[in-house]
């Protein structure tokens, strides 16, 4: 994670990590579509904008990247154990 935010690199492996079923191009362009992980209560905005970019991505697989994106965003902000 940089100052800047979560890096969307190192966001993409996790994701691919955890959901190995996801397609790389579409992480990518969810990703990249929308730059950061949205809030929770903008679901349905970065849904919309996904899919007006990219329709042939399903909402339940854009939905399933966001979620595992916040979840990487939450993980890269904690203290790293080894740093200690």
């Amino acid at each position: 994670m940089t100052d800047d935010g979560p890096d969307i690199g190192e966001a993409a492996g996790y994701i691919l990590s955890e959901r190995p079923g996801l397609d790389e191009d579409e992480v990518w362009a969810v990703l990249t579509a929308l730059g950061d992980p949205p809030p929770p209560s903008t679901d349905q905005l970065a849904l919309a904008l996904v899919r007006q970019r990219h329709p042939r991505i399903a909402p339940r697989t854009v939905k399933r990247i966001i979620k595992e994106w916040r979840e990487y965003a939450s993980l890269a902000m904690e203290d790293d154990w080894d740093e200690e």
